[in-house]
């Protein structure tokens, strides 16, 4: 969906854009565009338009010979550039290579390469649009800077004097690695500029500034799935195969090297058990993220056991406990001049709070997960948009409606009958020698215990079972493609409440 409207040149660049002589233009921008849908599929973009009778723009790709895998799809998203901030941009992938096109125009605006893997998702900020973000397979993310050409001007190799004059050659602007005297040409591979004669990083506009580098320190250890801006803040957050959440810097070094990041101001593993899938930010701490369908072990205290069982997916929202310790209040005009956390932040931090937890419904794989969008709006409350794979209808989720994680019991053992707890019998065995009295378990007990561990079954862990997710189902009614009438679905937020209207041509409602 095209992202913008009247009002937004109010908030984006800082308002630094919003004049009488630009609103006009901005207005006329939005009334061409309000109602664009840009979707991707195999080998084409289609941008149609919900409200107005217009044909669809189309958008061909150039055959290719990448090797995709079937889950590698087409991700698309809208952008726009500071210097051309009437004329949108539609940013899109396949395998790995990202495309700009430019639907005034009716042009490609841009072709970038970079990435060694699949392209997984694509990220836009919310106030700096011309910031655009990319994950991948390759374990990396990469950040571009749309009103930047592609082309990094090379420096020229300077000459000494007295020496016979030779064909100069370019200098690239990489960092230069010991032993080596001259810039290392490395290559993407390192997060480094690609030299001009093995084919520059690209064509037209959008310059690579960041990589945020994976397998190195405290990068991703998989694909990373999904990225969001945060609004306020130089930072970015990203999600991956590898059941983590990161949260980096952005802090470019200038226009024509780029910043390599190895050390994310957060990591932590413990908030998912299966690949996070998405990521977004509720507020400047607040994050919600989703997560695919576990694979747990039944007794996963006894190694000769090796059966399983399928865990549901969960969509959590937490709280980052470390925000104020990098960006202090008072000081949010002023930017830090290091961003750098200690090893318990990049490598496995525990400064986060689980406040809301809930189960998708249950599958019978895996591999079905629901792709997930949040419709944040700062006039109503949040909204998560999800639908699965090939399904005829998509479900809405209030999140300021779902209930908080309830407090564990305390003391952590409850009391037995007995009055005493299990912690405290346990300290009733131990001996000064560290040993423990071996306890002679009765039949009663192991029928009891064999009846606990088939009750939590689904969670195969002493744990609380989250509540199901609850949601509200909306059915798209299927259609031939070749029936110029159709369904339309408006929808209006407000505090609480959320209103749809559906528009029939056939019959009014």
């Amino acid at each position: 969906m095209f992202p913008w409207n009247d009002s937004s040149l109010k908030t984006l660049w800082q308002g630094t854009l919003n004049t009488d002589d630009n609103l006009a233009q901005w207005k006329a921008m939005i009334a061409q565009f309000w109602d664009a849908v840009a979707v991707g599929a195999e080998r084409s973009v289609y941008i149609y338009f919900a409200s107005k009778r217009k044909a669809p723009l189309t958008i061909k790709l150039p055959p290719d010979n990448q090797q995709l895998l079937d889950a590698d799809e087409m991700c698309v998203e809208w952008s726009l550039s500071h210097f051309a901030p009437f004329e949108p941009v539609v940013a899109f992938s396949r395998g790995s290579l990202l495309y700009l096109w430019n639907p005034i125009r009716m042009g490609m605006a841009g072709y970038l390469r970079g990435h060694g893997g699949a392209i997984t998702s694509i990220a836009v900020h919310p106030n700096t649009p011309h910031l655009v973000c990319s994950t991948s397979r390759d374990l990396t993310t990469r950040i571009y800077d749309l009103s930047l050409p592609a082309e990094v001007p090379m420096k020229q190799k300077p000459q000494r004097p007295g020496k016979k004059k030779r064909p100069e050659k370019e200098k690239v602007p990489n960092p230069v690695w010991p032993p080596g005297k001259t810039p290392s040409l490395a290559g993407a591979a390192h997060g480094l500029r690609i030299p001009s004669e093995a084919g520059g990083e690209g064509v037209g506009a959008g310059r690579c500034i960041v990589v945020l580098l994976g397998g190195r320190s405290g990068g991703h250890k998989a694909a990373v799935l999904g990225a969001a801006f945060h609004p306020v803040h130089p930072i970015i957050a990203t999600c991956g195969m590898d059941r983590t959440v990161k949260i980096w810097p952005v802090r470019p070094k200038n226009r024509s090297e780029i910043q390599r990041e190895d050390k994310p101001l957060f990591t932590s593993g413990h908030i998912h058990k299966a690949r996070v899938l998405s990521v977004s930010w509720l507020q400047d701490d607040l994050l919600l993220t989703h997560s695919a369908p576990a694979i747990m072990r039944v007794a996963p205290e006894d190694p000769n056991n090796k059966a399983t069982y399928l865990e549901p997916g969960e969509l959590i929202i937490w709280r980052w406990l470390g925000l104020n310790r990098f960006f202090p209040p008072g000081y949010e005009d002023t930017l830090p001049l290091v961003l750098r956390g200690c090893s318990s932040d990049y490598q496995e931090s525990s400064s986060f709070k689980l406040i809301s937890i809930h189960r998708f419904s249950a599958t019978d794989t895996q591999y079905v997960v629901p792709k997930l969008s949040l419709f944040n709006s700062p006039f109503g409350d949040p909204l998560a948009l999800f639908a699965y794979p090939g399904a005829t209808s998509f479900f809405i989720v209030n999140i300021a409606n779902l209930s908080c994680k309830p407090r564990p019991p305390f003391p952590l053992d409850a009391p037995k009958n007995n009055g005493s707890s299990e912690l405290a019998r346990a300290a009733e065995r131990l001996h000064l020698d560290g040993q423990q009295e071996p306890t002679a378990q009765t039949e009663t007990e192991a029928e009891a215990e064999t009846e606990k561990v088939g009750a939590n079954l689904y969670n195969g862990r002493n744990e609380v079972i989250p509540p199901a997710l609850v949601s509200w189902e909306i059915s798209v009614r299927e259609c031939e493609w070749d029936q110029s009438s159709g369904d339309l679905l408006r929808g209006q937020v407000d505090e609480g409440m959320f209103w749809v209207w559906r528009y029939d041509d056939d019959e009014q409602k």
